[in-house]
């Protein structure tokens, strides 16, 4: 075999497997709310929000160019539910420890899931799966009762935003991440009244817009990516 072959060969063997994106993806899906947590000190809760989905919008706008699904009504649906799941969901990490806040946030995830098993296997790991989540998650039940409302709207919101993900995947024009991308500058344009005056009040603080911005690339981006 030529050295070319041999090279290329090497190379497709050591593409890394389809479960390791998803745990990355996992892993900084929970790593930019727990940064934006210690940006609450420097910057308001829906200031930070807006930051997350305005930088991930720029991001998405310059490498997808998603122009022509923005006038969709899916995607409408989809940037103003994306818009309104962070809010509450600041909102909720604000007032409550993040673990108890994602647990709340994976109901709806567990409900679709429980609605979609067809098998024994697919049972059992969704079994495994709720296990796993009390495990980790270190579930409290004291709290603020808003920071529960905020949670529990977060998790409705989230089960729409799965919804209307669903339903744009299985369009051509919406097709990878090109929909999102759309759906995310709709949602910029909707969290701007409702977050981008708090952000005018750091607009000074270097350190927290840029802080402000990794958030937005770790939730919002690189999950995706």
């Amino acid at each position: 075999m030529a050295p070319a072959a041999r090279d290329h060969v090497g190379i497709r063997h050591r593409t890394p497997p389809p479960h390791l994106y998803f745990v990355v993806s996992a892993v900084f899906h929970y790593l930019g709310p727990s940064f934006a947590v210690l940006l609450f000190a420097r910057v308001p809760v829906l200031g930070v929000a807006w930051l997350r989905i305005v930088s991930a919008a720029i991001v998405f706008a310059a490498w997808r160019r998603p122009w022509g699904a923005l006038r969709e009504p899916l995607v409408i649906g989809w940037g103003v539910t994306l818009a309104a799941m962070n809010c509450c969901f600041y909102e909720a990490i604000h007032r409550l420890p993040l673990g108890t806040v994602a647990a709340i946030e994976f109901l709806p995830v567990i409900a679709l899931a429980a609605l979609g098993a067809r098998s024994a296997r697919n049972a059992l790991a969704l079994i495994l799966a709720v296990g796993g989540v009390a495990l980790l998650s270190d579930v409290q039940l004291s709290g603020q009762p808003l920071g529960f409302a905020f949670a529990l709207a977060n998790a409705g919101l989230f089960a729409l935003y799965i919804v209307l993900a669903h339903r744009a995947s299985r369009r051509r024009d919406m097709s990878g991440l090109t929909g999102l991308g759309a759906a995310m500058l709709i949602a910029s344009v909707v969290v701007t009244p409702i977050g981008g005056w708090d952000v005018l009040r750091v607009a000074g603080d270097a350190v927290a817009l840029l802080a402000g911005v990794g958030v937005g690339i770790s939730s919002s981006v690189i999950p995706y990516v």
